[in-house]
């Protein structure tokens, strides 16, 4: 019993001491958010040249999730600092990491192919087999193929200067038309704006050579690259179980349910959509050119590769391809005959496309709407160009994904409850 009192009494002068300790650090507390907030802060605009309006908007809405479900401060500028500077490095170092980028896009397209034949066969040997195969289909369309591109592409550069002569003397009727009525004016000023625009083409096209002599003294490194990415792919379908298996238990154990669950989506409709539009896209492109060139439609095969490309692209490839096309059918000695017979290819090759190719391979496609994907493709295009084009798609397929995960958890929490807090 005095054993105890005396402990207590050893005990009770330090509490006083630990509780102003205590009450010190909470009052410092406050200043030291806002210097970790002011640190985070000065990194942005540090990086900002370098980082993305998606990157930025990305990593506040990470530091908000993280801090709503309760985790410190200190790990939620930490994880986003990390995010910050793992993207800034990747962009910093996007030219030589495109090899691997490359590899784990094929790899992952080819994942499911490889595990069919797995099933029979040595996982090895039959990654060997579907390499042997894959480059003897490649080099048997090329040389089908590309000498019939080289030249239909010289006889398109042989006919410019008629297409320019073309385009000189319908210039010249709509001057003489409009000079008929008094509008001497709306000609000169077309003709002063084509001018002055001028000098910007020359210094596109001057951009453009230099850029294309730049690569041309990179080019070892360019050939090293391409010839890495077949190896790089080997060995990442022959471990793609193992790093499935890593990625797996780098999850922490409470989170593996749900995160595996939303990858699990991700790839059921990533992996459906990319590998059918390639399917698709093939398909288009060789109906498209083999209708035109029955048709009797100049550089047939060009533009069948060009119409398989741009499908891609939902709605704009269409339009885009089809617009090409048309115009090279009315520069044709045949003009609007040449024209009915593109219209028809197209017609004939996009229901095939819609009513057979789409709904066997592609299935319900993302499950967006027409609408949300007009929308995902301008934002796209306006941020990223060509490339936000191609991927807008799949990219907001995940966000759709995302979108459907957050309203199913806040549909079922306490605010959307059928019960009334305030009923007796």
């Amino acid at each position: 019993m005095a054993d105890a009192e005396g402990k207590d009494l050893i005990r009770s002068p330090t509490e006083p001491v630990q509780i102003a300790v205590s009450e010190e650090s909470q009052s410092d507390r406050p200043y030291y958010k806002i210097a970790l907030l002011g640190l985070l802060g000065g990194l942005m605009i540090l990086l900002l040249d370098q980082l993305s309006p998606a990157i930025v908007g990305a990593s506040l809405v990470i530091l908000l999730v993280l801090s709503r479900r309760g985790t410190s401060l200190e790990w939620g500028v930490g994880t986003v600092t990390l995010l910050i500077l793992s993207a800034s490095l990747f962009q910093s170092l996007a030219a030589l990491l495109w090899p691997f980028v490359i590899s784990f896009v094929i790899a992952y397209l080819l994942a499911p192919l490889v595990s069919l034949m797995s099933r029979r066969l040595p996982r090895t040997l039959a990654i060997g087999l579907l390499a042997l195969l894959l480059m003897g289909l490649l080099t048997v369309v090329s040389i089908a193929i590309v000498p019939r591109i080289i030249e239909e592409v010289w006889d398109f550069v042989l006919a410019l200067p008629g297409y320019g002569q073309y385009f000189k003397g319908l210039y010249t009727r709509l001057n003489d038309l409009l000079a008929q009525y008094g509008y001497t004016g709306y000609a000169g000023e077309i003709q002063q704006r084509f001018i002055d625009k001028l000098p910007e083409v020359g210094k596109l096209f001057a951009d453009q050579t230099t850029s294309a002599l730049h690569g041309l003294t990179s080019g070892i490194a360019a050939i090293l690259n391409l010839l890495m990415i077949p190896f790089v792919t080997f060995y990442v379908l022959k471990d793609y179980d193992r790093i499935g298996e890593m990625i797996k238990k780098a999850i922490p154990t409470r989170h593996r349910y749900q995160t595996l669950d939303f990858l699990n989506r991700i790839d059921l409709v990533l992996g459906q959509y990319v590998r059918g539009q390639l399917i698709v896209s093939t398909f288009i492109a060789v109906l498209t050119a083999v209708g035109l060139s029955f048709s009797g439609v100049p550089y047939a095969v060009v533009l069948g590769l060009t119409a398989g490309a741009l499908n891609l692209i939902p709605y704009v490839g269409l339009t885009i391809s089809l617009g090409i096309s048309l115009f090279v059918a009315l520069m044709d000695a045949g003009g609007l005959v040449q024209c009915l017979k593109v219209l028809g290819v197209f017609v004939i090759v996009q229901g095939i496309e819609g009513n057979f190719l789409s709904p066997k391979v592609v299935g319900e496609r993302v499950g967006l709407h027409p609408a949300w994907v007009m929308f995902a493709l301008v934002v796209a295009a306006n941020m990223w160009g060509i490339v936000g084009m191609l991927v807008a798609i799949p990219a907001a397929a995940v966000v759709n994904i995302v979108v459907r995960i957050v309203l199913q958890r806040l549909y079922g929490s306490r605010y959307y409850d059928d019960a009334d807090p305030a009923a007796p």
